[in-house]
């Protein structure tokens, strides 16, 4: 990668999730003097940049700049800074294995000198920083191997750090600890000598404490600096009464519906099942999978007299790591002070020891691949899991899958009654209705409209429909409520895409067709019918696509939820032009406008054998070429729309006449009126 991309990178990856303006990027790469085309240069550099990133990461426009966004992907700054703060709070806890554990991992990230390969102005600017940040934690990690008494391995390690970096006055002294230590006590003295004619010569200084105190320390011989007794390399939980563990959230005060499911999984959790295997209840993002879990764990409480574990595996954010959950986890069921184990594997080993003799209910919500659930298993028949998660997690061994959709309408309804009020509901049932229709009756949707019609019990509820109609609103934007977010719910589903799913949601979504065939598919994304049917299955498997069924051809239909299409239009409007998605649709209805076209010459010709393909494709894609020719209508297509206009009358007679005999031919639908008006 070329020196400016990588800059624009670098640059937006230190930033650590947050907007980087375009004046900045521009100085980082540029420097003071940018030359005239330097915004379209800027532009040209992310554009291709997105096309190299993993599906992990996504560059995201937010005016007046950019962001970088991360989802499966990880970052070796980001977990270098979250491994030296754990090894810094070990080191104030006096945890020192786990301090100089943490702190080697951290260190170990490095690989070679930091942003190789930059311009020399962000180099500049946050070079220092990020070798102070690599020192701290190299001089963190070399004390707490001293207070574990490894003096004997640090004293080459010191000797060359102290002469890389002569101003440290904290790598001195450890330099000097570590040689009192191994008998080499005029060593040093003397080495306090060099780093006082050093600071001097070099600042104009004295030494400062950290060097006086260790001076000080060793002509008087103090006990102090004499290497420690041997600590065992464990963490001790902190004495306390153990109590039984009871993690689960509350209940879901208005939890509505889901009763089959709700059976279901009661079932499998209380019932007399052999085997430990994992429930995984999985679906779309805001579907209520862990408000599911949470209220079967509750109607099973008795069941698991030993207690219920619970943990949120970041289904929205960075994964968390099972050492961590296992930490939890033992704090919760050992006995105050067992050491815990400083690795995962052995913390496992205990984990399921401690259960095996128990009946323990373990939720693992928002859980993001196999490798992060796996370590949390328990061994033992007698405990139950519950694993929620977005992904069909068909890798886990032995695990049972519970589908949730979407709310069926009259569950839908209940929660607006419920919530809303029910005098209110019936007022505007029509109304009502349609809500909960806009909202593709995905439940996190339903919850945040009925909660914000709590709010306001001024509004009707036309009012809120009128919101979520658009206009000069984002949808979206109504679909927000306190920490409940429509958007940022599925922003993560999104973000986990390659490059082409992502780029295959937002041209989908910018049309208007209930129904996505695949032929079409194929013409939207610029590519063949195997290729868009991978594509489809991807989008499918990421829970933002469902299949819709089977047309009379047996081909698959696909169809995008309401609330996922206002997302990725956004998406398509942020990450596209004006130009591209006109171009985009523009495809999209000549492609129908021919295939009606080749239709309606079959059925004309009379050719029988084509003529019956021909029935069977117009039946199925009437209502496509209706939604086609009224997009073409509404966004000013004018020739393609009168074109599809007389195509559409023309098919409808000709269908008509070719095979009256049919139930399907004598059922078929009138056309809009919206037609004759072209």
């Amino acid at each position: 990668m070329a020196e400016k991309p990588k800059t624009i990178l670098a640059t937006l990856l230190l930033a650590g999730n947050r907007v980087v303006s375009d004046a900045h990027l521009r100085e980082v790469t540029w420097g003071p003097t940018p030359p005239a085309t330097v915004n379209q240069q800027l532009y040209t550099y992310v554009s291709r940049l997105r096309t190299l990133l993993s599906p992990g990461a996504a560059i995201v426009r937010h005016r007046p700049g950019y962001r970088l966004v991360l989802t499966d992907a990880t970052l070796d700054h980001a977990e270098f800074d979250r491994l030296a703060g754990l090894g810094y709070d070990a080191l104030k806890a006096r945890r020192h294995a786990a301090a100089a554990e943490h702190l080697a991992d951290a260190l170990a990230l490095w690989r070679g000198p930091a942003l190789g390969g930059v311009t020399e102005h962000l180099a500049r600017v946050e070079l220092p920083r990020l070798e102070e940040a690599r020192m701290a934690a190299l001089e963190g990690r070399i004390a707490a191997d001293l207070a574990l008494g490894r003096h004997d391995a640090l004293v080459s390690e010191l000797v060359g750090l102290v002469e890389a970096h002569p101003m440290r006055e904290r790598l001195r002294a450890q330099l000097m600890t570590v040689l009192y230590r191994v008998g080499r006590q005029a060593d040093a003295l003397a080495e306090y000598q060099r780093g006082r004619e050093i600071l001097a010569e070099e600042l104009g200084i004295d030494p400062s404490s950290a060097l006086n105190d260790v001076f000080q320390s060793i002509l008087a011989g103090d006990p102090g600096l004499t290497a420690p007794a041997a600590h065992p390399p464990e963490i001790r939980v902190q004495a306390r009464r153990q109590v039984r563990p009871a993690m689960l959230p509350p209940s879901v005060a208005d939890f509505t519906g889901r009763e089959p499911q709700l059976r279901e999984l009661s079932d499998l959790l209380c019932g007399d099942h052999t085997g430990a295997a994992p429930v995984v209840v999985t679906g779309t993002a805001g579907a209520g999978k862990s408000a599911l879990a949470v209220q079967a764990g509750r109607l099973c409480l008795d069941a698991f007299p030993d207690g219920q574990l619970y943990a949120d595996l970041g289904g929205q954010g960075r994964p968390r790591d099972p050492y961590d959950v296992l930490e939890w986890f033992l704090q919760a069921l050992c006995e105050p002070g067992t050491p815990i184990p400083v690795t995962v594997d052995a913390r496992t080993q205990l984990y399921r020891s401690v259960l095996a003799e128990r009946r323990v209910l373990v939720v693992l919500d928002n859980a993001h691949y196999e490798q992060q659930v796996r370590p949390l298993l328990p061994g033992a028949a007698c405990s139950r899991v519950v694993v929620t998660s977005r992904s069909r997690f068909t890798a886990l061994e032995g695990a049972r899958s519970l589908e949730l959709d979407v709310f069926e309408r009259v569950e839908a309804l209940a929660l607006l009654r419920r919530v809303v009020g029910p005098g209110r509901v019936a007022q505007e049932h029509h109304v009502a209705d349609a809500l909960v229709d806009r909202c593709g009756r995905l439940p996190i949707a339903v919850r945040v409209v009925a909660g914000r019609l709590a709010a306001k019990p001024h509004w009707p509820l036309a009012e809120m429909a009128r919101r979520l109609a658009g206009g000069d609103r984002r949808p979206l934007d109504e679909l927000s409520l306190a920490d409940i977010d429509v958007r940022s719910s599925l922003r993560s589903s999104y973000l986990r895409l390659t490059a082409g799913a992502r780029t295959a949601l937002c041209r989908l979504s910018l049309l208007h067709t209930a129904e996505l065939p695949i032929w079409l598919a194929a013409v939207v994304l610029d590519t063949d019918e195997p290729r868009a049917e991978d594509l489809l299955e991807t989008l499918v498997d990421a829970r933002l696509m469902e299949v819709r069924g089977t047309d009379r051809t047996g081909r698959l239909r696909y169809r995008m939820p309401p609330v996922i299409r206002l997302f990725a239009h956004e998406c398509a409007e942020a990450e596209s032009t004006a130009a591209e998605r006109r171009s985009t649709v523009d495809r999209a209805l000549t492609a129908w406008l021919l295939r009606a076209r080749a239709a309606a010459r079959a059925l004309a010709d009379g050719r029988q054998v084509a003529a019956g393909g021909e029935l069977f494709w117009f039946e199925s894609e009437m209502n496509g070429l209706v939604a086609a020719f009224r997009q073409a209508d509404a966004d000013g297509h004018d020739s393609t729309a009168r074109s599809l206009a007389r195509t559409l009358t023309e098919l409808r007679m000709l269908s008509g006449a070719a095979d009256t005999r049919t139930p399907a031919a004598r059922h078929r639908p009138a056309l809009p009126h919206a037609l004759t008006r072209v």
